[in-house]
């Protein structure tokens, strides 16, 4: 278990001193990025982003130069020409309004900067080009050394083969501000999402600073000296810590304070580290370390990081970098006097095949193209959770053109957002989400701000925001036994098919505002020219009768549709029919009866089935007819024979015990005879038969007297031949054969 240990106890336990270095007035330019846009020809549209601090002059119209060299670092800078100024310098609100005394002034002593654009446009032939501008001077930081502020770019827009290239780099969202005052104990993120209009696939990476070309600035040591000190004596109880692991870094830009490890006797100091999504392209970390002592003036308490963004692209079958930009960060850690920022939002969606993350960086959000869902941010502050609530208003900054930019939502593309209550305690925004099947693999990113209006630092939570965008052709066919997938029936059967659409039942009118409910269209077909297909095939459920494996298709069509003709959903399941096993025959070697079929035999007898004759042989210990059936299983489904032909078992018979039957004449000369009956108490039915098995008389003695009952048969319309008499009871069966001449 990790424990952090307070800056307090830290600068007692270590000792710990950042940088007394003092920083010039003249030292304040705070960081930037260059960016380009390709105008076509060769020719490129360059900007350049300045952060610095305000409490100096503006720069003058040529204080910055663009310099592009072909070839490296050690190339000659080919074409040059000046950054010129786009607009009014945009002075920064990191401080409550109550306490700014003007424009990009902040409390006394306090710094602020704000942000300076321009932008050049020169013509790149065919090269390996850097893209850079420097100036003096970069100022003091904890992290590193005064020096030059160096900024760059990269295009490789060399041809391949006889494939033109040109590239537009990765662009930035001016919402994201990359000067960032850290409250002590909080965590903070920076965020870096950008649009990227070519399509390429983007790698971040922490990265330093530069101060000229291939040349990073000069980290300083990490500021926590080793030490071990006794906390307890009894019991004995040591904290250990082996000090900073060598100076700064690109990934251990920032002094974070120690956490601990271990339990008593021996505490163990682990220095924090800060924590790099790469999918959220994002930074997170909470700074513990602040010398309340220093002057705002000076660089004690501030950090610079920088973020490389390298830019690939596949030509002809070839994965390259195709140019990389770069982006500084300035942190300011300040102590916050126990506000807390705001909360990470809380998502809500109901709807079918949207899902989303809520990470406390990140808020990611996956959703269907063709499917409408409506997802819900509510924006919320711990310290109006209080009691008494503290009541503080939110402001919530999102990309002025969020919903309108072809590369993030697109004008309804992807969807729209709609923002409700900012300014109040408890702002919600909603996104209505209906992606175009186009905007299947896009992902968009942004960052969604939030603060507060607490003086003089407003608390801040900065998010993440990430839509992706999935196929969303989501039909099943399913049946009610065998559910989804393929499916097996045997020849002769019906199977019921239904066609379900797994998406939202309701889509979004954007012109009107309101929701619809969805109502769709089915059109069903098959591969074989409609083999087993019912008559009416535009309903959402029917019923096949394949003779041969058939596949079915099913289209649906949303009536109530924002991207007509291209959101159809189409699916198709496959029908395997099995030909089933043919009528077996059935032998006899005494009273052992036998299938032809190998396996899966079910026996009957006088049509009753019998449930453990199952094997393939059968002995007939009670005289009846017989039939057998033949199963074939497959998978799930299994198919029965038709019934086998009847085989009729007499010699099987048993008389009753104390019984007697006589029958005369036997043969008989007329047809006339006589059945004489002793023994029998039990209700009996006398049956005779034919050569063929037919009944051809068939009496019953409802109460036969024990001492002797006689019956008179008469079979003289039924010509000569053989007949069989079978005289049977609840608990016998006699049989006995009758001669007619």
């Amino acid at each position: 278990m990790k424990k952090p240990l307070s800056f307090q106890f830290l600068f007692l336990l270590l000792g710990l001193l950042l940088g007394s270095a003092r920083e010039a007035w003249a030292s304040h330019l705070w960081g930037g990025d260059i960016t380009y846009v390709s105008l076509g020809n060769n020719q490129y549209r360059v900007k350049f982003r300045l952060y610095r601090d305000c409490s100096i002059l503006a720069p003058g119209p040529n204080d910055f130069l663009l310099s592009c060299r072909n070839g490296g670092c050690n190339a000659t800078a080919t074409v040059t020409t000046q950054l010129v100024q786009q607009g009014p310098t945009e002075p920064a609100t990191p401080f409550c309004a109550a306490l700014s005394a003007g424009p990009c002034q902040g409390p006394a002593g306090l710094p602020n900067y704000d942000i300076y654009l321009c932008a050049a446009t020169v013509t790149l032939p065919p090269g390996n080009w850097t893209l850079s501008t420097s100036s003096n001077a970069r100022p003091t930081m904890a992290n590193a050394a005064a020096g030059d502020l160096y900024v760059e770019a990269t295009l490789d827009n060399r041809n391949q083969g006889s494939t033109a290239v040109a590239n537009n780099s990765p662009q930035f969202g001016p919402q994201d501000v990359l000067v960032q005052f850290a409250c002590r104990n909080q965590p903070t993120t920076l965020s870096f999402p950008c649009t990227e209009a070519d399509g390429d696939s983007l790698a971040y990476t922490l990265a330093a600073p530069l101060r000229a070309c291939g040349t990073p600035i000069t980290y300083n040591a990490y500021p926590v000296l080793a030490q071990t000190m006794v906390l307890t004596s009894n019991p004995l109880c040591v904290f250990n810590f082996p000090g900073g692991a060598g100076p700064y870094s690109p990934t251990n830009p920032i002094a974070l304070g120690v956490d601990t490890v271990g339990t008593c006797p021996v505490l163990t100091g682990v220095p924090r580290t800060l924590s790099f999504n790469q999918r959220a392209r994002s930074v997170t970390f909470t700074p513990n370390v602040f010398d309340a002592t220093a002057p705002p003036v000076l660089g004690n308490n501030k950090y610079q990081l920088a973020m490389l963004i390298t830019e690939y692209r596949r030509i002809n079958g070839v994965r390259r970098v195709i140019g990389t930009v770069r982006r500084e960060a300035t942190v300011i850690v300040i102590d916050c006097a126990g506000n807390l920022p705001p909360n990470p939002p809380t998502v809500s969606t109901q709807a079918v095949g949207c899902t989303f993350n809520n990470g406390p960086d990140t808020v990611r959000i996956d959703v269907r193209a063709c499917s409408y869902a409506r997802v819900q941010l509510n924006i919320s502050d711990p310290n109006n959770l209080r009691t008494p609530s503290a009541n503080q208003p939110l402001t919530v900054s999102v990309p002025a053109d969020l919903s309108t930019n072809p590369l993030l939502l697109g004008g309804g593309d992807v969807g729209t957002f709609s923002l409700v209550g900012n300014g109040t305690p408890a702002p919600r925004g909603t996104f209505y989400l209906q992606p175009a099947p186009a905007a299947a693999g896009r992902t968009v990113y942004f960052t969604l701000r939030v603060d507060d209006n607490v003086c003089p630092y407003p608390g801040r939570r900065s998010q993440v925001v990430a839509i992706q965008v999935f196929r969303g052709y989501t039909a099943l066919i399913t049946n009610p036994a065998m559910g989804a997938g393929p499916m097996t029936i045997c020849r002769g059967s019906s199977l019921a098919l239904s066609g379900v659409v797994v998406r939202p039942d309701s889509v979004r009118n954007l012109a009107m505002g309101t929701t619809l409910r969805q109502t769709y269209a089915y059109q069903w077909s098959t591969s074989s020219g409609g083999d087993g297909l019912p008559a009416v095939t535009t309903t959402p459920s029917i019923s096949v009768n394949p003779t041969l494996t058939t596949r079915y298709f099913l289209r649906i069509t949303p009536n109530v549709t924002f991207w007509p003709g291209v959101c159809e959903d189409t699916t198709s399941v496959l029908v395997r029919v099995l030909p089933g096993p043919p009528a077996p025959t059935v032998s006899r070697s005494g009273t052992q009866l036998t299938s032809s079929a190998l396996t899966g035999n079910q026996w009957y007898r006088d049509n009753v089935l019998l449930p453990s004759a199952t094997a393939r042989t059968l002995t007939a210990t009670t005289n009846g007819t017989y039939t057998v059936t033949a199963t074939v299983v497959a998978g799930a489904t299994s198919c029965t024979s038709p019934m086998s032909a009847p085989l009729t078992v007499l010699s099987a018979a048993r008389a009753l015990p104390g019984s007697s039957l006589s029958v005369a004449p036997n043969p008989t000369p007329d047809g006339r005879l006589s059945v004489t009956l002793t023994g029998y108490a039990q209700p009996v039915s006398l049956t005779v038969m034919d050569a063929l098995g037919r009944r051809v008389n068939e009496t019953t003695i409802a109460a036969p007297n024990p001492q002797g009952a006689t019956r008179e048969l008469d079979l003289t319309g039924f010509g000569a031949g053989l007949y069989l008499l079978q005289v049977r009871t609840a608990a016998s069966l006699e049989v006995r054969r009758i001669v007619c001449e």
